[in-house]
């Protein structure tokens, strides 16, 4: 395999970045699905982004948005989605993403139903019309948002690299898991240092 993830390598040219998630629904203290190790992960994110942008090369957030007026499974999995908790419900507060990772002119922000960032969105047209073949991914939760869209994106042909400092679950043996499954199936997994690196070289 090793040969193959040798055309992993990430460019200005050909990658984009992707942040999974990243809401105040997710992230902010007390948060009815808080993750707080996701919080850990804004620095690392925050820095791709910032070379992302310097180079020219695209940033998306994804942000998951249950609405009542489309009621589907993931509501009836998660009943907090709905009233009285309502997180990450349309029109609620804790769909945002938090300040720290606030998305900036140009960057494209895709809203999501469940879990797959490519399910029934815009996310694989705006890619492709941008020329772009590999995916840095970032995130939460690891296992679950991540993980589908990391796999909805190999099976559309692009080339994956998982942060693992950028992604977070509330789960050690779970996390350090299903980035094993990560590399071993869908792509491979890098620092947030070693994308930086490749993203100078070009």
């Amino acid at each position: 395999m090793s040969d193959v993830l040798s055309t992993y390598h990430l460019t200005p040219q050909n990658a984009a970045l992707l942040a999974v998630d990243m809401q105040r629904g997710f992230l902010d203290v007390d948060a009815a699905m808080e993750v707080p190790t996701g919080r850990d992960a804004i620095v690392p994110i925050s820095a791709l982004a910032a070379e992302f942008r310097r180079v020219s090369a695209p940033v998306v957030y994804t942000r998951v948005v249950w609405s009542p007026n489309v009621p589907n499974l993931v509501g009836e999995l998660h009943p907090r989605h709905k009233p009285p908790i309502s997180c990450c419900m349309e029109g609620d507060p804790s769909v945002e993403i938090v300040d720290a990772l606030s998305p900036q002119a140009g960057d494209l922000v895709v809203d999501k139903h469940g879990y797959d960032a490519f399910h029934e969105t815009r996310l694989d047209y705006a890619l492709r019309s941008l020329g772009r073949t590999h995916l840095l991914v970032t995130g939460v939760m690891t296992d679950v948002c991540v993980l589908a869209s990391v796999a909805s994106a190999m099976h559309r042909e692009y080339r994956v690299s998982v942060v693992s400092d950028g992604v977070a679950t509330n789960w050690d043996d779970v996390q350090r898991m299903t980035l094993d499954l990560v590399a071993r199936c869908y792509g491979r997994v890098v620092t947030s240092e070693e994308a930086l690196a490749e993203l100078a070289v070009g």
